[in-house]
């Protein structure tokens, strides 16, 4: 297996300069300051910071950064940017601009993120391997002070990290996904940066790098811990912009899935073509739901006979397997409690809808703004008007289904 453990990697006598990158947008000062000072107790000779606020016109979010910024001393550099374009892979890219000369790696962490302090001297040392492009480890996010919402949403990123993940890590095709992410500096700046026309930066320039050539490493070793999503709309709103910008790498570089196209391999493109197609399951998912809703009344009428039972045992036996199939996955690989698995389920079922939307949007190239996942602000329980337009259409196709299920198996004319 590929999959990295850090005692077996070789250590380094003379470790290279690394280059933290943190850009932050309008985020609480409270959040950034405890990630700046986890990075300051980082057990590592030789890295410097880059803090780059972009965007955020608000003095008193930048003004106590600065302030501890100095007061960490002068590995941590200051930026302020208030307008940048191209949305976090242009503050990426001035933070690239000012990095040092002689950084080697570059480390990029999310401003909710707190790391751990032998992040950097665990891992920088698999780039002693000149093959080596990019390392991640995962994300990981604390269940204390959540909500029962929050909770859900942390057993379905775990399913993620633990099981896709590692299984793309077989064939070099992970996913780069923003945080806690190590890259070569040389082949960063080789394969032309970090990319303005996607919303999902790190995904697209972890491709790039594969198509170039580049190995990447992944492990499952948790490194720190970031902040969750506040609430419903902030979780489908990190989904929606996701499954965008899926659909924008699609649009971009479908030609690297081209069977006699040169760069990534067969084992690779089969991965990234399944994983972008699962995108486009849940929206099929979505249209068979309507399509379930509009033939109701016409079978309730007699006008339509449901498909005899031979022709359905085949789908509910598919339907069965792959439930059986996730729930023993997440049972090895993630978790033991029935609970989370069932949260697992139910909240990544929750976004159809919303993934739905995005997809059609993203295949249509409607434009899509960059919207940041609020964290770190207030965690209650009541449900806000935002929140409520959020959910309302999962909810409402929820219960127009059950309700539909219902009249059907009460009233069945065909008797099928």
């Amino acid at each position: 297996p590929r999959l990295v453990h850090p005692a077996d990697v070789p250590r380094q006598d003379t470790p290279p300069k690394v280059s933290i990158h943190i850009p932050a947008c309008r985020e609480q000062p409270a959040v950034l300051r405890a990630c700046l000072d986890s990075v300051a107790a980082l057990d590592y000779p030789d890295f410097e910071v880059l803090v780059v606020i972009n965007n955020t016109p608000e003095e008193a979010l930048w003004k106590p950064i600065e302030a501890h910024c100095r007061s960490l001393g002068a590995r941590f550099r200051f930026i302020n940017l208030p307008h940048v374009d191209g949305f976090k892979a242009g503050a990426l890219n001035a933070a690239l601009d000012r990095t040092h000369p002689d950084a080697q790696v570059i480390a990029v962490v999310d401003a909710d993120y707190r790391v751990r302090r032998h992040w950097l001297h665990d891992l920088v040392p698999l780039f002693q391997d000149n093959s080596v492009a990019l390392v991640q480890a995962p994300q990981h996010h604390t269940d204390r002070r959540t909500n029962a919402v929050q909770r859900m949403m942390n057993c379905e990123y775990a399913g993620f990290f633990d099981i896709g993940m590692v299984h793309r890590n077989e064939a070099n095709a992970i996913i780069a996904h923003g945080t806690m992410l190590l890259l070569r500096k040389d082949a960063l700046i080789a394969n032309g940066a970090w990319a303005t026309d996607t919303i999902v930066e790190d995904t697209e320039l972890g491709l790039r790098l594969l198509a170039d050539g580049g190995v990447a490493h992944y492990t499952t070793q948790r490194y720190g811990q970031g902040i969750l999503p506040d609430d419903t709309a902030a979780y489908a709103a990190q989904r929606q912009r996701w499954a965008y910008g899926a659909m924008q790498i699609i649009r971009k570089h479908w030609r690297a899935l081209l069977p006699l196209r040169r760069g990534l391999t067969a084992s690779q493109k089969w991965q990234f073509a399944t994983g972008w197609l699962t995108w486009l399951s849940d929206s099929a998912a979505t249209g068979l739901a309507f399509l379930n809703l509009a033939a109701t009344p016409f079978i309730l009428l007699g006008l339509v006979a449901l498909p005899p039972t031979a022709l359905i045992a085949p789908v509910f036996a598919a339907c069965l397997i792959t439930m059986l199939h996730t729930g023993l996955l997440y049972y090895r690989r993630v978790t033991r409690s029935p609970v989370r698995i069932a949260a697992a389920a139910i909240a990544a079922m929750s976004l159809q809808f919303t993934v739905t939307r995005a997809v059609l949007a993203g295949l249509l190239g409607r434009p899509l703004p960059f919207r940041r996942t609020p964290k770190g602000g207030p965690n209650g329980a009541a449900l806000t008007h935002l929140q409520i337009a959020r959910i309302l259409p999962e909810g409402v196709m929820g219960f127009l289904l059950a309700a539909a299920a219902a009249l059907l198996l009460v009233n069945n004319p065909h008797g099928i």
